[in-house]
């Protein structure tokens, strides 16, 4: 990844996606198969969002100082790069969540459905867009950014089987040791959620390994202390993301020689400029939060504030039991939100006549789409505009005043779901829209009750 990816990155990890993709090289095609006006037009678009990407990247590659700062070299142009991104998304043909098939489709149709795909944060055409492109590219670099990006998908639908199969051990060497220690990470939790607390760790330990040589890289690339004192925090937020759920385990077990060993095992993969002590307090910190997380299952849920409903008549959990409600906490700026919703579509679909209810909760925030509003306009917009955009088909509820219930149910970051049982009682909280397929059986296991 070179360092104006990375710059762009810090607006969202689409961003970054588009980016890599953007590396792949073209074959041609000799007959497009998106040949209707709004699929013209968006390739229109397409095509100059290639052009400005392919602008910047040659001003980073001549003038060394772009990468410290590119919003000084771009000034208005960035703003125009980003107003371009926010007219592709809304120029997204409406006949690709149909599409299901990519078999025989050439590369440039490939990567104008994927760029469309991307914009409008539908995730589920990725995987066999991506199958068919590997097909096609030819470019070492190309392969591997598809395959690690496969992975990734894969890990969130809960196929390991698929991850593992694309981030093998020579695939996962060229990547930036922040993506791999992402990519290990997200296979140890994925096998902890499993059950397999073996494969977990050992995914656990290569994992910090590779956040390791990402803190030596990150450290020698950094001239301003104070973003280097934030990077290595962030960093020991990453080893205790990893490592917290796994040593909570063994400590609740009594097991004192696997504890010794698994830290021993740890402290091998740090580099010498990381002190062991440093992060065993970030993993105590977390092991604090996971038990606290762990105290509110089984408890009755906090019954809400005052909201203003949309989409349903006035709620709330009394009026409810006998269900089992999944709450979503989000907010019309969060991506990982959105990226949440098609789930949330497809589980209200199938499990809605076998008792589960939905609910969608958030707060008023203040601005809408990049611009200050009232709490009147911000209801107006949500209800007229994102909801229908975003095709929520579920009970949405704004808390009139503050932000008592994510309080109450401790919010922190967004998306944040939490599933109640018939009788009321939390049962189940995830945070981030991951997972996907460790939500969908605990849903169905409450169901099931």
């Amino acid at each position: 990844m070179n360092r104006f990816t990375q710059w762009l990155t810090r607006f969202g990890a689409l961003t970054l996606t588009l980016l890599l993709f953007n590396a792949c090289n073209s074959n041609g095609q000799d007959q497009s198969k998106l040949d209707t006006p709004e699929w013209t037009a968006f390739r229109t678009l397409a095509v100059r969002y290639d052009s400005m990407t392919a602008a910047f990247e040659k001003m980073e590659k001549e003038n060394p100082e772009f990468a410290k700062d590119p919003q000084k070299f771009l000034g208005d142009d960035l703003q125009k790069y980003y107003a371009l991104v926010q007219s592709l998304g809304e120029k997204v043909p409406q006949d690709l969540g149909k599409m299901t098939d990519f078999t025989g489709y050439g590369y440039d149709d490939l990567r104008v459905v994927k760029l469309a795909a991307m914009v409008s944060q539908q995730m589920a055409p990725l995987k066999k867009i991506n199958v068919e492109l590997l097909k096609i590219v030819a470019d070492a670099d190309s392969i591997r950014n598809i395959k690690l990006e496969t992975a990734q998908l894969s890990l969130l639908d809960g196929d390991l089987a698929a991850g593992e199969k694309y981030a093998t051990d020579d695939v996962l060497s060229g990547a930036e040791p922040l993506q791999r220690g992402g990519i290990l990470s997200s296979f140890s939790q994925s096998y902890y959620d499993g059950n397999q607390a073996e494969r977990a760790r050992s995914y656990a330990v290569r994992a910090v390994k590779a956040y390791g040589e990402a803190s030596v890289k990150l450290a020698a690339e950094e001239n301003d202390p104070a973003r280097a004192k934030q990077q290595t925090q962030w960093i020991l937020t990453r080893y205790a993301s990893v490592i917290a759920p796994l040593m909570y385990d063994i400590k609740e077990s009594g097991d004192a020689p696997q504890l010794d060993s698994f830290v021993a095992e740890l402290k091998k993969q740090l580099p010498e400029s990381t002190n062991w002590n440093d992060v065993q307090a970030s993993v105590n910190d977390a092991m604090e939060e996971i038990a606290k997380d762990r105290e509110a299952l089984g408890k009755p849920a906090a019954a809400w504030a005052a909201h203003e409903w949309l989409g349903s008549k006035e709620l709330s959990l009394d009026a409810l039991k006998g269900k089992v409600v999944l709450i979503d906490f989000f907010a019309t700026w969060c991506k990982p939100c959105i990226m949440a919703f098609p789930h949330m579509r497809e589980w209200q679909e199938k499990y809605a006549e076998k008792g589960l209810v939905i609910v969608g909760l958030t707060t008023y925030q203040g601005r809408y789409d990049g611009s200050t509003v009232t709490p009147a306009e911000e209801l107006k917009k949500l209800k007229d505009e994102f909801i229908p955009k975003q095709k929520v088909t579920w009970p949405v509820g704004v808390e009139k005043s503050g932000r008592q219930t994510m309080t109450d149910y401790k919010v922190q970051g967004i998306p944040h779901v939490v599933l109640i049982d018939r009788a009321g009682k939390v049962q189940y909280v995830k945070v981030g829209a991951t997972d996907f397929d460790k939500t969908e059986r605990k849903i169905q296991q409450l169901l099931a009750e």
